[in-house]
């Protein structure tokens, strides 16, 4: 008699999709293995190996002994170094306001903190493709609202959104996919929204140290005890630390504490060797500064190749390593990235996956190198001619 295994999924996995950025690196690492010769445009962290001293230093303590549990919050002396880069001898932040986390999972951690099943989180398109996947997974709503043309905030939608079940605002900045810096107006709006609403504003700021145009606004300013305001930023893009995954989230101590009971009853506390290397890393001013320089260099690289493609349009980005066209094609994203693909062997991220506001256009992440970025820039402008012949 055959046994038969019946798996019953929970409304939680079933609703959440996968991560768009995820499935396309895998898709073309299979077709890779498979012979075929791909560009990869999706990738979404640098090609960088992590700095030598943050590696050594990591690999030194977990020789003396470092490699067990850490505080559930991490090691205080990152936590302080944490807040101190935070505070930028302005604002009065200290250990108790920052909970070392990985990643990813900091925005986790807020969602699950400020929202419960059936409220709502606004999230301002193009947004970074996992923030309604995270608010799904918890049973809270995402709220999509477009920006503006010019991927600028618009303040009276965002407004017009708010309802009695909206729980708080989260964005990137600078922004994910499209490379914008929101104006320190746009922020200081946002924020003060926030604040009359008795809501969160929560930024998240990964790309903080990749700004070549305008500033990241300070958040800390308007609301110094951060009641209403939640800060998440780590430490994978600005030192090429990917895959130590490390990060965290600042916000009021009380939120804080509450936080921590979250993560004491999930992942216990974030891996004492990246913990070791962010220590290291907040020390290391150079290495930051100088993939910063190769990533400018590599923007106008893109920049000016792309805005000679007839077809294609392009709001130049001022920060992170993203470039956001659009295109002149009757044909959905999903479509155009299929067929540049399957055609030319390149590999780029459909705007869809970044939200409604992001149908017509697609992502190209420039950690690649020049010759990388040339090559795959000529096979995008093949495309488009051979595209507008047909």
């Amino acid at each position: 008699m055959e046994l038969r295994l019946n798996f019953v999924l929970s409304k939680r996995v079933i609703n959440v999709s996968e991560s768009a950025t995820v499935s396309t690196s895998a898709k073309a690492a299979k077709m890779t293995a498979e012979g075929r010769k791909i560009i990869n445009f999706g990738v979404g962290e640098p090609d960088f190996t992590t700095p030598a001293g943050e590696i050594n230093y990591a690999f030194e303590k977990a020789k003396e002994g470092f490699t067990h549990y850490t505080p559930s919050k991490g090691y205080v002396e990152l936590r302080t170094k944490i807040s101190k880069k935070i505070n930028n001898n302005i604002h009065s932040l200290n250990a108790d306001n920052i909970i070392v986390t990985p990643t990813k999972f900091a925005i986790n951690l807020a969602v699950m903190a400020i929202a419960d099943e059936g409220d709502e989180i606004i999230i301002p398109e193009p947004y970074f493709l996992s923030y309604p996947e995270i608010c799904r997974i918890y049973g809270v709503k995402p709220v999509e609202v477009p920006t503006n043309d010019d991927f600028s905030l618009n303040l009276e939608r965002i407004e017009n959104s708010i309802t009695p079940r909206t729980r708080g605002i989260i964005i990137s900045n600078p922004a994910n996919p499209t490379g914008k810096v929101f104006s320190t107006d746009e922020i200081k709006a946002l924020q003060k929204l926030c604040i009359d609403e008795e809501i969160y504003f929560i930024q998240d700021q990964i790309y903080e140290e990749l700004v070549f145009d305008g500033k990241i606004q300070d958040i800390v300013e308007m609301d110094p005890e951060m009641n209403h305001t939640i800060l998440i930023s780590g430490f994978s893009k600005s030192y090429a630390m990917t895959g130590w995954r490390i990060g965290y989230l600042a916000s009021s101590r009380e939120f804080i504490g509450a936080v921590d009971k979250l993560q004491q009853q999930t992942i216990t506390c974030a891996p004492s060797i990246s913990q070791m290397a962010a220590i290291y890393a907040l020390d290391d001013d150079e290495s930051p500064k100088a993939m910063k320089e190769v990533f400018r260099k590599r923007r106008e690289l893109v920049y000016n190749m792309i805005r000679d493609i007839k077809g294609l349009n392009l709001i130049k980005p001022e920060g992170a390593f993203y470039v956001f066209p659009s295109y002149d094609l009757n044909i959905s994203s999903v479509e155009f990235c299929k067929k540049i693909l399957d055609s030319k062997g390149l590999l780029l991220t459909p705007g869809s996956a970044f939200g409604k506001q992001g149908e017509g256009h697609f992502r190209i992440s420039y950690a690649l190198s020049e010759d990388k970025l040339k090559e795959g820039i000529a096979l995008l402008a093949s495309f488009m001619d051979e595209q507008s012949k047909i």
